[in-house]
């Protein structure tokens, strides 16, 4: 047993951590929540003093998950892969994330919900994309299949992007009209019955029934 003979507020400016001296010396530093139970005239036997560190350990892998949750939501797999570059311990990772989860604070469904209605306000993009963005943020296929769009929203989404594209080709033929239009709703995600569909639609609402020549609405993909 060690006598704790001083609880100090760290010097540092905007510091929230306290040192601990135990027997006159300086032996670790703690949160404050976690600092606030100690007292000075109190012992701390070696397995409470480990005890304490891994439950600070905790609380700072916890912290960082907070910090980088406050910019923007986050699939677990993307805090994981950041916390870990940050070099914090695997197993404290584990429980920081197990705990975030517990409280409703991160998870991979609301993680993916917010991704879609986050794209498709301010930058729409068909299925296909928001699938191999959200792959790529570590979301599961039966994950990714319950948030993306339904066929019809699909349908809006590609019409809304096809109409602001459609403003700048005003005045090309058919051919090329279909080509350009085509093509960008491609990149953008769309499948390519969409990209016809909608490319036809928007032509016939400006100019009436196109003359089809038999030739794909989606193209060489230069634009």
């Amino acid at each position: 047993m060690k006598q704790i003979t001083a609880v100090e507020q760290q010097t540092r400016p905007g510091s929230k951590r306290l040192n601990v001296h135990l027997e006159g010396e300086y032996a670790f530093s703690l949160a404050e929540h976690l600092a606030a139970r100690l007292s000075p005239g109190d012992y701390l036997s070696d397995v409470e003093v480990a005890e304490l560190r891994r439950e600070d350990d905790l609380h700072q892998v916890y912290d960082a998950a907070l910090d980088l949750l406050s910019y923007r939501p986050r699939s677990v797999a993307e805090l994981r892969g950041r916390l870990e570059r940050k070099g914090y311990d695997n197993q404290m990772i584990d429980e920081a994330l197990a705990k975030l989860e517990k409280q409703g604070i991160v998870g991979d469904q609301e993680f993916a919900r917010f991704w879609v209605e986050n794209r498709q306000t301010h930058s729409p993009r068909g299925g296909r994309m928001l699938r191999t963005e959200l792959r790529f943020k570590g979301i599961d296929r039966e994950t990714i299949d319950n948030v993306l769009p339904a066929p019809e929203e699909e349908d809006s989404v590609a019409y809304r992007v096809a109409g602001a594209k459609a403003r700048s080709l005003k005045g090309l033929e058919w051919r090329d009209f279909r080509r350009r239009l085509g093509d960008h709703l491609v990149r953008r995600g769309f499948g390519y019955e969409t990209a016809s569909s909608v490319t036809r639609r928007l032509w016939i609402e400006e100019h009436g029934p196109e003359e089809d020549d038999g030739a794909d609405v989606v193209g060489s993909l230069d634009t």
